[in-house]
């Protein structure tokens, strides 16, 4: 199933995924609505790590996908990993259009399927 593929460097990275969706949750945990991000400092702060935590994210799926000559990743069909991917583009390149509202979105919507989905890839490469 997993020919050619260096499982330890993949569960690796996929571990590094699941602690930044958690710092990413806990950090979030805490915000009521998008409008908090603008509301205060704090509030831009949340924007900047949860920010940076999704940039990370986006960069090690592509350095998964390239390691696994995109052929894990789209196995998982619930995940949208061409948008974390370019979120990641977006973030990097053109961070002052940023949208809290998109941020907010992906944060309440979108992060525990991934939480959940990268949980399931790496029970199915230890098995």
């Amino acid at each position: 199933m997993f020919e050619g593929i260096d499982k330890e460097a993949i569960a690796d990275m996929l571990q590094q995924l699941i602690e930044t969706l958690e710092r990413i949750q806990w950090s979030f945990s805490t915000v009521p609505d998008a409008d908090f991000f603008y509301a205060s400092a704090e509030g831009l702060e949340k924007l900047d790590a949860i920010g940076m935590k999704l940039l990370a994210i986006g960069e090690l799926l592509k350095k998964i996908d390239k390691k696994t000559n995109k052929s894990l990743l789209i196995r998982y069909t619930a995940i949208d990993w061409t948008g974390f991917m370019g979120l990641r583009d977006v973030i990097a390149h053109d961070y002052y259009n940023l949208n809290p509202v998109k941020i907010f979105d992906i944060c309440s919507n979108e992060i525990e399927p991934l939480h959940k989905t990268v949980n399931e890839i790496i029970d199915t490469l230890s098995s």
